[in-house]
């Protein structure tokens, strides 16, 4: 993977798209809030043709994201992402141990614009989505879980209110009842896999490193490369 100045790691360039790793901490795009460097404005400017961003992460968390270089190719990933055919992986390391080995967890949410936070029920309700993580415990330590969650669709925050609404908030999010924020209050939620179809037909896979910042990212990354 090839850094640039800003720490975005250009993972591959296609005729159609780009597959980059966003560093926690970066926008991901140009908000109503502030004017701080985001990725797509470091990308556009090194690019000829104008980029779209198909996939979003919240500025805490890093990982994977498509970049789409032309209309066909946004057509065609938001046609897959509506019927599901996106599988995204996330690495979230959570507190408390996890119980179950391997367990799916289904939710209904809302987005609340008020409070920017994503509201959990258990069961259905008017204007609530439903949502599901397939959630695999990679392993348990002293205070924390480690987990692989695969996304099939996103909603807002989904991983972070599930989890949380599990009993098991991402570590460093006290949005969601962590006991504490991180010192770079960023969250230990990263994703590092996704796979899709491409233009062609040709199912692809691409994964990104994860952190290297502390010590609980390091374990986590030599426990995924055990796990495969």
């Amino acid at each position: 993977m090839k850094p640039t100045k800003a720490g975005i790691k250009i993972i591959a360039k296609e005729k159609d798209y780009m597959v980059v790793s966003k560093p926690p901490g970066m926008l991901s795009q140009r908000d109503q809030i502030n004017e701080d460097i985001n990725l797509h404005q470091v990308l556009q400017k090194k690019s000829k043709k104008r980029l779209k961003l198909l996939t979003r992460l919240d500025r805490p968390v890093g990982g994977i994201m498509i970049i789409s270089r032309n209309k066909d190719f946004s057509q065609h990933y938001l046609s897959m992402q509506e019927k599901g055919l996106i599988a995204k992986d996330y690495c979230a390391i959570v507190e408390g141990q996890w119980k179950e080995e391997s367990i799916t967890i289904e939710n209904y949410l809302y987005h609340d614009p008020k409070y920017r936070k994503a509201r959990v029920m258990d069961k259905p309700n008017k204007g609530y989505n439903k949502s599901i993580l397939h959630v695999k415990c990679i392993d348990k330590l002293e205070n924390y879980s480690i987990l692989s969650v695969l996304l099939e669709r996103g909603r807002f925050h989904q991983i972070r209110a599930q989890l949380a609404h599990a009993g098991h908030p991402v570590k460093g999010d006290v949005k969601y009842g962590a006991r504490r924020g991180n010192k770079d209050r960023n969250l230990h939620l990263f994703a590092y896999k996704i796979q899709f179809t491409n233009m062609k037909g040709e199912q692809v896979n691409y994964s990104a490193e994860l952190p290297s910042s502390d010590n609980l990212w390091t374990l986590a990354s030599e426990k995924q490369e055990t796990n495969g």
